[in-house]
């Protein structure tokens, strides 16, 4: 092959590649590209998400949290009644023996 062949190939493969990169506007961006899009509607998320205080955490949503500070037993009417059942396990089977493994502690 001639040099001038080699070179005019290499200068169409880079030109090639070059040209797909490029994101003009109004074009569609790839996904996960953040700050590459340029249309309107990209620009005000971005004014919205440079607007929110910085360093604050938002808290648990619903009236309470599920779970108690330090504790392994949810609040809620299920986990309440477990706990009951739980309580009077030792009444309700009194020729059970005790078991052996430890379990969860309180």
């Amino acid at each position: 092959m001639s040099p001038r062949l080699i070179a005019l190939l290499g200068t169409a493969c880079l030109v090639a590649g070059v040209h797909a990169q490029s994101n003009p506007p109004g074009v569609a961006v790839p996904p996960n590209t953040p700050g590459v899009a340029g249309g309107k509607a990209e620009s005000a998320a971005e004014a919205r998400k440079n607007m929110r205080p910085q360093g604050e955490v938002r808290p648990q949503g619903g009236d309470q949290p599920r779970t108690p500070e330090g504790g392994g037993v949810g609040t809620d009417r299920a986990a309440v009644a477990g706990e009951r059942r739980a309580e009077t396990r030792d009444q309700r089977r009194p020729g059970k023996p005790k078991t052996t493994q430890g379990g969860t502690p309180k």
